[in-house]
């Protein structure tokens, strides 16, 4: 009874200080003033409220007395908010009582990531977050500003994870970091591993180019909903992120350039590396191509690429270069010339003939 009518008392003792302070500057002062005194009281306190079976009455007083000074805190937060400061160390032991309060266990995080089957790694930095306190190894807790972006950020991804959006459920993970400028190393590195799975893959050159391409696009249209970013001293997320992509992005097309400069043939009058050969015109080359893609034996999202592609892998008999601008006005033709029409119905039958001959079953 004494000990709650003190920390009232105290409450009281706040308030008719901060009132006398004569201006914004002194009434900030003085709540900075009373959380470092506050901070170093529950420093004080800390391995007194541990039981033990000499002094168990005793450890539930000291247990009583640092749970009022962190209510005190909580008071300070809530009434003071705007002569707060943020940057202030924590409470020891301040964490380890707050986090049942605001959200639950790391193994409910996990049991969940692991239901949606979310990426290993992914799912290993989300947990580190969740149960990062004051002398974790991955996440340190030190300011009362990193404990609430803690607090708001593990409360947005179970949020998230109730009522998942449908899709890769990866990458919609890294669009909410995003979107709460999550700006930490770590998941920068995530990120960083995220793209090179993409660039250090099998798939062709066009594919790795239109994925990144993609991902630019995507994170490009994250909104940004945090209050403040996870490190103030460092650059924002989302910004380090597609410039890292851009950069990729260059790297990869200069790399591609430099493999077909090398595929090309250094001697003139020697056997080209590069090309094959085809015994048609460019027009029949074209009418083929386009039999081809009226009768969908052959797929591609833009003409463009296969322009870029005969352009780099074919040469007729009479012409090595084929420009790409011949290449479209020839595909576009909307009636082809009959000689080019009977010349690769002629080819057509050909093969035709040889399947009949060689392969009939």
């Amino acid at each position: 009874m004494f000990l709650a009518e003190a920390f009232l008392s105290v409450r009281w003792e706040i308030e008719s200080e901060f009132d006398k302070a004569p201006d914004f500057s002194n009434k900030t002062q003085y709540i900075h003033n009373l959380q470092l005194q506050l901070t170093h009281l529950a420093g004080g306190l800390t391995g007194f409220d541990q039981e033990n079976d000499d002094s168990k009455q005793l450890s539930r007083v000291f247990e009583w007395v640092l749970n009022g000074l962190f209510e005190l805190f909580e008071y300070l937060r809530t009434y003071f908010k705007a002569y707060f400061n943020y940057e202030a160390d924590l409470p020891v032991k301040f964490i380890e009582r707050a986090k049942n309060t605001y959200f639950t266990t790391p193994q409910d995080l996990t049991d969940k990531l692991t239901e949606l089957k979310v990426d290993k790694d992914l799912l290993n930095l989300l947990k580190n977050f969740s149960e990062a306190s004051r002398d974790s190894e991955k996440f340190t807790l030190r300011t009362w500003r990193q404990w609430d972006y803690l607090v708001g950020v593990v409360i947005i991804i179970y949020a998230f994870l109730d009522d998942p959006i449908k899709g890769d459920i990866n990458l919609e993970l890294l669009k909410l970091l995003i979107s709460q400028e999550f700006n930490s190393i770590q998941v920068y590195a995530y990120f960083i591993k995220y793209v090179e799975r993409v660039t250090l893959g099998e798939a062709i050159f066009q594919e790795q180019q239109q994925e990144l391409l993609y991902l630019i696009k995507v994170f490009r249209q994250v909104r940004i909903d945090a209050e403040f970013m996870y490190d103030s001293k460092v650059q924002s997320l989302k910004s380090s992120v597609l410039e890292s992509l851009e950069a990729e992005l260059a790297y990869l097309e200069q790399k591609e350039k430099l493999l077909i400069q090398s595929l090309k043939a250094t001697e003139p009058n020697g056997p080209s590396k590069f090309y094959f050969t085809v015994a048609i015109t460019l027009a029949e080359l074209m009418f083929f191509f386009r039999i081809m893609l009226e009768v969908k034996v052959i797929f591609t999202k833009f003409n463009s690429y296969l322009y870029e592609f005969v352009s780099n892998h074919i040469k007729t008999q009479r012409a090595e270069n084929l420009s790409k601008q011949s290449q479209r006005n020839h595909l576009s033709n909307k009636l082809f010339p009959d000689r080019t029409v009977k010349n690769v119905k002629g080819w057509l039958e050909k093969m035709i003939n040889h399947i009949n001959l060689y392969y009939d079953i």
